[in-house]
């Protein structure tokens, strides 16, 4: 079984697409929006950065055509693996750094900025590191409806 989520085609590149995913249908719908990290992150910053956050590049050989709605899947042990990447290992270099700074007798306030700055560094690596490049962790395009009727907003399952 696959996690799956619809998205519209908003542009068409050589060899890939450019899907726009909607995820605030889920988040509207959940009654733990309000003490969810992922509701504020995803209304976090300007109008161009939330729509690059919903934009995904997906390859493909198929003929697509921008307004074509398609549904984007992944498995679900990939999900998780990026989920343990991103939350895990930033607190485990932060906790690592902070034993260090404590091992060297180093003051608390020293041993704090090795922690935030652990998880920090750990943040901006991982930001620089493609995920998206790697193939196994790419959505790939499950099905395809055509062109969306204007009336219809595609939205999560």
């Amino acid at each position: 079984m696959m996690i799956e989520e619809q998205g519209s085609v908003v542009a068409v590149k050589p060899n890939e697409v450019i899907v726009e995913v909607l995820r605030t249908s889920a988040c509207q719908s959940c009654k733990a929006k309000q003490g969810c990290g992922q509701a504020v992150l995803s209304e976090w910053g300007d109008e161009t950065k939330q729509q690059a956050k919903n934009h995904f590049s997906i390859p493909t050989e198929q003929s697509l055509q921008v307004g074509d709605t398609v549904t984007l899947g992944m498995h679900p042990d990939v999900v998780s693996h990026v989920a343990m990447i991103v939350y895990i290992a930033p607190l485990m270099v932060g906790f690592v750094l902070m034993f260090l700074a404590t091992k060297l007798n180093l003051n608390e306030a020293i041993q704090l900025i090795g922690f935030v700055g652990g998880i920090l560094a750990s943040y901006v690596f991982l930001q620089r590191m493609s995920f998206i490049k790697t193939p196994r962790l790419t959505p790939e395009i499950v099905r395809v409806y055509g062109k969306r009727q204007p009336n219809v907003i595609a939205s999560s399952n």
